[in-house]
């Protein structure tokens, strides 16, 4: 499985709850790594969404990305967490 498919098959996972699969998708945003570009505002979304499915390691990082995010950043994240959670993801 290359790089793509590995982000692709967690996105997939993630889409439909699974929350180990939101923090992982979450530390790949975080880091740059398959197969995406480093995006802060992603990986504090998927964290977020773990985090609100249970997931407790994925709070820790949300307070650890916290300190990388402008204020701004943290809004839009939470923003685009409330879209996903209303669209039942």
């Amino acid at each position: 499985m290359n790089n793509t498919n590995i982000a692709q098959h967690y996105l997939t996972a993630a889409e439909q709850g699974d929350a180990r699969a939101q923090l992982n998708l979450s530390i790949m945003y975080a880091n740059g790594q398959g197969g995406v570009k480093k995006d802060y505002i992603f990986a504090y979304k998927w964290a977020n969404m773990a985090a609100m499915n249970g997931n407790e390691e994925a709070g820790m990082l949300t307070e650890l990305l916290m300190h990388y995010m402008t204020r701004q950043e943290i809004e839009s994240s939470r923003k685009l967490t409330l879209q996903c959670r209303s669209n039942k993801l």
